[in-house]
């Protein structure tokens, strides 16, 4: 690998659009998996089975937020923030904080004043009740990702903000201190081994996937590489390869893929760091790719900026929209449909209304307005 000056200016729309896709597909996962009765699905036709893809959008989240929160760290010789590391976790909590506090108080009141939604009725629904005093406390805290108890009631999707947010800590308090003793190598080996050997030691903790912080270092390395103007020999054919290897092995192994999630989802990090590498460096020459075109598409941006709303808000929604469809008795096809072409969007409406209404309140004056910019205001799960 060559080293050159980094570049003057950093300015990557096509991240907002990969936020966009991973928050598409990880809703679309949501829908197929909570139409009909727990294993309705089972009798959809076997290509609607490429929906599960969208269970790994969060690894794709935790590498771009490492990524996002690293550029401007990368760009100072001292590896320090500018405002100093308190300062960066007080604007980390001011932009995560509110809007999922917010959600989860929704969602309390939305589960309280439905009976629907009170009691298990087959679907996989049935997993985010009954809501505990315990597991409304740990919500609050940002713990209820420690307990298979409490780590899918409410809104199943919020156990990722919970383990973003305590990766927040480890890099001022853990990765960066040893990159700049050590290196970007050994900090990335260290967050590797320290995620897989929580998983190896304290099983339990499966739920909270703490091999993430391997990720999150790989989109720090990855931001360091591009700032410091990083050449990767062969990247390109790298990525395409790798990529469609991930793909292939997540859509014909995927049973293996998820129960060997801490080798599976370590393994797609590499892949979103590599990627992330490529479309930076493709975007600083001026030689933007067919992807770049799409990834940085009006409509995607768009919904990039609205992204962590869309993520907080669907799950629920959807399992709503399940619940009132099931006394009509469609067959499962149709009922799939309806979820698609009505629940779905309803949905994602409801989210882009919580944005406008919350979210967009803490958010800087660039994001609320679709600008990507490349300070660590942009990471969000």
């Amino acid at each position: 690998m060559q080293e050159n000056n980094p570049p003057a200016r950093l300015d990557f729309q096509f991240a907002d659009g990969l936020r966009a896709i991973a928050a598409l597909g990880v809703a679309l996962f949501h829908t197929y998996v909570f139409t009909g009765l727990t294993g309705s699905t089972q009798a959809l036709p076997d290509i609607l089975e490429v929906l599960r893809l969208g269970k790994f959008a969060v690894p794709v989240f935790i590498v771009l937020s490492g990524f996002v929160l690293m550029l401007p760290v990368a760009r100072r010789d001292d590896l320090q923030f500018r405002s100093g590391s308190l300062e960066y976790l007080k604007r980390r909590a001011k932009r995560i904080l509110p809007p999922y506090f917010a959600a989860i108080a929704l969602f309390l009141l939305l589960i309280w004043a439905v009976p629907l939604l009170q009691h298990p009725g087959g679907t996989v629904w049935d997993s985010k009740i009954p809501v505990t005093p315990w597991g409304v406390v740990s919500h609050f805290l940002l713990l209820h990702n420690l307990s298979g108890e409490t780590v899918f009631q409410i809104d199943g999707p919020a156990w990722s903000v919970a383990t973003e947010w305590q990766i927040y800590f480890a890099m001022p308090f853990l990765l960066l201190p040893i990159w700049r003793k050590f290196g970007g190598v050994v900090a990335v080996a260290v967050a590797v081994i320290a995620g897989w050997g929580i998983h190896l030691s304290v099983p339990s903790l499966d739920g909270a996937h703490f091999w993430f912080l391997g990720l999150f270092a790989f989109g720090m390395a990855a931001a360091y590489i591009v700032v410091r103007g990083i050449r990767v020999p062969h990247l390109g054919f790298s990525v395409a390869v790798l990529s469609i290897s991930s793909i292939v092995v997540i859509m014909f192994a995927n049973d293996i893929a998820e129960r060997r999630a801490w080798l599976s989802e370590t393994a797609l990090g590499v892949v979103v760091a590599l990627a992330l590498v490529w479309l930076s460096q493709k975007s600083l020459s001026g030689s933007k790719t067919p992807a770049h075109l799409v990834l940085e598409s009006r409509p995607l941006v768009w919904i990039g900026t609205w992204s962590y709303s869309a993520y907080l808000i669907h799950s629920p929604l959807l399992g709503l929209g399940n619940l009132l469809l099931l006394p009509i008795g469609l067959p499962i096809g149709v009922h799939f449909l309806v979820m698609v072409v009505v629940v779905l969007p309803l949905s994602l409406a409801c989210a882009y209304g919580f944005h406008l209404i919350v979210e967009r309140r803490f958010m800087t004056s660039h994001q609320s307005h679709g600008t990507t910019t490349p300070n660590e205001e942009r990471a969000v799960a």
